[in-house]
């Protein structure tokens, strides 16, 4: 970088978490709806509606919680809540593949929106090792006298390259 900066945290894993979290609110109202026709349309075994509906609301209580640690960890560019971050991360894919793939009844539609909701959890946990690397990594911090020393470089090299 020509010259260095103190910010670290990651602004993409910042806006992804801010999108997740309009995404889960969306996620969970087509799930609800989804149940809602299961529960008309197809013969459930006992007890197990109640407990599938259920684990939609602890999954997005969990989910929320993740973006949480998420959220603030990126922010404050404290590494121990990036870590709970990516193990909420786990929880929160387990839950998502019980969606994709072990409920009941899967329709196409949750098949879709969880496989999508697997695929940001994936791209925010990337994001959140690369921050975490980053913010492991010491940065070299520039004086002043070297801040100038620098600009000065730079607008030689310009004026040099702009006479060519």
């Amino acid at each position: 970088m020509f010259l260095t900066s103190s910010l670290r945290s990651s602004i993409t894993l910042q806006i992804l978490l801010h999108v997740n979290i309009i995404y889960t609110i969306f996620w969970q109202i087509i799930e609800i709806l989804c149940f809602i026709f299961k529960f008309y349309n197809l013969p459930y075994p006992t007890n197990a509606f109640g407990i599938e509906l259920s684990m939609t609301f602890l999954l997005v209580l969990n989910d929320f919680i993740r973006q949480f640690f998420g959220i603030k960890g990126n922010l404050t560019q404290r590494i121990p809540l990036l870590i709970t971050f990516l193990v909420f991360n786990a929880f929160c894919s387990l839950g998502f593949v019980f969606f994709l793939i072990w409920q009941s009844y899967v329709q196409r539609v949750e098949i879709i929106l969880s496989s999508l909701a697997l695929l940001i959890i994936l791209i925010e946990t990337i994001f959140s090792i690369v921050t975490i690397i980053r913010l492991i990594i010491p940065v070299k911090f520039l004086t002043p006298q070297q801040k100038l020393d620098r600009i000065r470089e730079a607008r030689e090299n310009f004026q040099k390259n702009k006479s060519e």
